[in-house]
């Protein structure tokens, strides 16, 4: 219970905005609050070479964010690094619990993946909330997984396109729902997530991350059970490649098995397409767990099947 009443003070990314507190959660790490935005559903977003970024409403209404303010590098994106350990992350941040990762080079093509799609199913919801927990497929520029690699660099930037599956939803630790939200990430800019919507235990959601320009990304969410989705488009002179892709169990304050849900997630029909085609992945390309979790909080075990369909269990 006491765990319970401490983090009802803290506010979810979903609710994240400037008058928040410092930093918010959201799945690549606790954030800047100001650097963390909501946008309407279908939302149009360009950055700007000044680092801000213009969101065009689906009615045609244009706003603008401002580049996330820094102090000129002075105050890191992420929590500062104190302990090396630590990647600049908080201590309840339990970072990826198991993942799979693939490289276009794996598969004998250069360049980057022009699309990822697959089913993510929704299972029950855990008998206790951790913090947040986060189900996801992404597609990302460069293989940085948070608490293993040195927080990205203006030099060395970062991005991540993804559907999210979290919980508890949006209303905090009391909220017995998933929470689905599409999601554009840049640790150097700032985060960005479309409207969320409320996903029940054995529904499924349709992935998809797709190219629609030279620069330019869809990323959305649609509920198999109603066909409801949630998007946004993302422009960026970053996104012209994208290179890696994943499926993820991300956790903040995971606490053994009673914080995860009993049965498993699956992501299945795994396709990714470059030029247009769908490119030969088998299930043996995928690598699991390449960079593993220090800590596991339960018996978490991910699998591939021989044609890609991937498995993470918690129980």
């Amino acid at each position: 219970m006491a765990r319970l009443l401490a983090f009802a003070a803290v506010l979810f990314a979903a609710a994240a905005s400037a008058q928040g507190p410092d930093r918010v959660m959201t799945p690549y790490g606790r954030m800047l609050a100001h650097c963390v935005h909501q946008i309407r559903e279908d939302s149009q977003l360009i950055s700007n070479p000044d680092g801000s970024t213009t969101i065009t409403s689906p009615d045609d209404v244009t706003t603008t964010i401002p580049a996330c303010d820094t102090q000129n590098g002075t105050v890191s994106m992420l929590l500062p690094r104190i302990p090396k350990t630590a990647q600049g992350l908080p201590p309840n941040y339990d970072g990826w619990l198991q993942y799979t990762a693939l490289n276009t080079s794996a598969i004998g093509v250069e360049g980057g993946f022009d699309g990822f799609t697959n089913i993510m199913s929704v299972p029950d919801v855990p008998k206790e909330p951790a913090d947040v927990l986060y189900l996801f497929p992404g597609l990302q520029n460069i293989d940085w997984i948070p608490k293993h690699d040195p927080e990205p660099t203006r030099s060395h930037p970062f991005d991540i396109l993804q559907p999210v599956l979290q919980y508890p939803g949006d209303d905090g630790p009391f909220d017995s729902t998933w929470s689905l939200k599409s999601w554009y990430v840049t640790v150097n800019s700032g985060a960005l997530y479309s409207t969320g919507l409320k996903a029940k235990p054995g529904d499924a959601v349709l992935c998809n991350m797709t190219r629609t320009g030279e620069q330019s990304w869809r990323v959305n969410g649609v509920l198999k059970s109603s066909g409801k989705s949630t998007a946004q488009m993302a422009n960026n002179a970053r996104l012209k490649i994208q290179p890696w892709a994943y499926n993820t169990l991300e956790c903040y304050g995971c606490d053994g098995c009673d914080t995860y849900p009993k049965n498993p997630v699956t992501f299945t029909d795994n396709k990714l397409y470059q030029a247009g085609k769908e490119l030969k992945v088998p299930g043996s390309m995928w690598q699991i767990n390449p960079k593993p979790a220090s800590k596991l909080m339960c018996h978490e075990k991910t699998t591939v099947a021989a044609n890609g369909d991937t498995t993470i269990s918690f129980q």
